[in-house]
């Protein structure tokens, strides 16, 4: 059966570079979720596909070494999109699938619903106060709005505006496929102020005042 992942160094950001992978820099320490992530997906892939697992990774130190390879792969991603994106690759792959392939999963399920960036960019230029309450098709395209300016949106020319909006879209991406819950902000309800009848002797009191003020 596939053993645990031992303790390891995290990966340093030149190393994901050269992999073309960009992440935060917090994201790069895995955490005790993100070992119990990869560790379950070697298990079930090694249910899923048992001869091509054993022949991928024939003895312990090979499997050691790919787990730990695997885990700083996919560090960037949430580990509840690892595990799910494990059991949909052997869903949908007859072969032993690949961290690429694993990412490509994590990816589709952190973004699931998100609209292509030039889609969000006009539909955020379009949008109108109270933004909170707009109709988004996906609450990132709010967040980047907001962290674009409405007021920069609005007021400037596409070729100024979009380059920054699709940089904020893209750290968004980003967030979301580590695993970040991007929410529209929640309106404060409206306290409802309930008055209280004024008594009979309340009454004649300020009818007095009134009579009084009014000189009749």
């Amino acid at each position: 059966m596939a053993k645990k992942i031992s303790d390891f160094s995290p990966t340093s950001p030149s190393e994901l570079a050269d992999q073309g992978i960009v992440i935060d820099r917090q994201a790069l320490k895995p955490t005790k979720d993100h070992i119990d992530a990869v560790s379950h997906l070697f298990t079930e892939l090694e249910l899923a596909y048992h001869n091509q697992f054993h022949k991928a990774f024939p003895d312990h130190q090979s499997l050691t070494m790919a787990k730990q390879l695997w885990l700083r792969l996919l560090v960037d991603q949430s580990p509840e999109h690892i595990a799910k994106a494990g059991r949909y690759a052997i869903c949908d792959n007859t072969f032993l699938p690949t961290p690429h392939s694993i990412r490509e999963y994590c990816e589709s399920l952190a973004t699931h619903g998100t609209p292509e960036v030039k889609r969000a960019y006009i539909e955020a230029c379009l949008s109108r106060e109270p933004r909170q309450f707009a109709n988004w098709s996906h609450p990132i395209v709010y967040h980047a709005g907001k962290a674009t300016g409405w007021f920069f949106l609005n007021g400037q020319p596409e070729s100024m505006t979009f380059p920054v909006f699709e940089r904020n879209y893209q750290l968004l991406l980003d967030r979301l496929k580590q695993g970040e819950d991007l929410t529209l902000p929640v309106a404060k309800a409206i306290e409802k102020k309930t008055s209280k009848p004024l008594s009979p002797a309340e009454q004649q009191e300020r009818m007095a005042a009134l009579r009084k003020q009014l000189d009749i």
